[in-house]
């Protein structure tokens, strides 16, 4: 087993490094904190009932960090022009009387130190979203972010049994590989983990993304 673990640890390594040379076409880039982040970035496909759904997320592997954006909208209603982010809260309540036509949400994510690893996420709050560039297959612009930081650290049992960090390597494989994001479809699900009762403030300053899925799409009708 420890030698199964060494040989995923050398792997995932290669793929950062990997990953890191690379200047990506598709990101998410911004400053989480004052400090730059960049990241490749896709489209993410996650069925939604009732609205349109266009979900895009960046991930950086080995610290696990990952940006999402995430945009709920009534058909055709997707335009360029600048867009408040909302908190899940907000948009609950506003999915059920308000018929604004876009809702935006931005998430953050970022694997740290603990037992069976730990995560200090960033919960959508506010801030505002500007789409400068808008298609069928492709979106541009620019955010600024402030989200509320909460904390999850693994359970006890996933700890002591050695399950939180096996799932761990197994979820780093995966998104390295080319797999994509986990496909649970939200930046909030750390797997045998629980939130804890601190809180702090994240602040995603001067972010740009740049995501074009024209050649998913020609290949999907190949």
């Amino acid at each position: 087993m420890k030698k199964l673990i060494f040989i995923l640890l050398v792997i995932l390594l290669c793929l950062e490094n990997s990953i890191k040379a690379q200047d990506f076409n598709n990101y998410i880039s911004c400053n989480v904190n004052g400090k730059e982040w960049k990241a490749e970035a896709k489209r993410m496909k996650i069925p939604v009932h009732g609205f349109e759904y266009l979900a895009l997320a960046a991930f950086q592997v080995s610290p696990d960090i990952q940006v999402w954006i995430r945009l709920y909208y009534y058909k055709d209603s997707l335009k360029t022009g600048t867009y408040p982010i909302l908190s899940e809260k907000e948009l609950d309540s506003r999915k059920k009387g308000d018929r604004r036509p876009v809702y935006v949400m931005v998430d953050y994510t970022e694997e740290t130190k603990g037992l069976g690893h730990a995560f200090h996420d960033g919960e959508s709050l506010s801030g505002t979203l500007t789409i400068s560039n808008l298609s069928d297959t492709s979106i541009e612009g620019t955010f600024d972010a402030t989200l509320t930081g909460v904390f999850f650290k693994k359970r006890a049992l996933a700890t002591m049994t050695g399950s939180g960090i096996r799932a761990n390597l197994t979820d780093k494989l995966i998104t390295g590989a080319g797999g994509g994001m986990l496909v649970n479809g939200d930046p909030h699900y750390h797997d045998n983990s629980k939130k804890t009762e601190d809180t702090d403030s994240i602040t995603l300053k001067d972010g740009k993304f740049r995501v074009d899925w024209t050649s998913t799409e020609k290949e999907n009708k190949q």
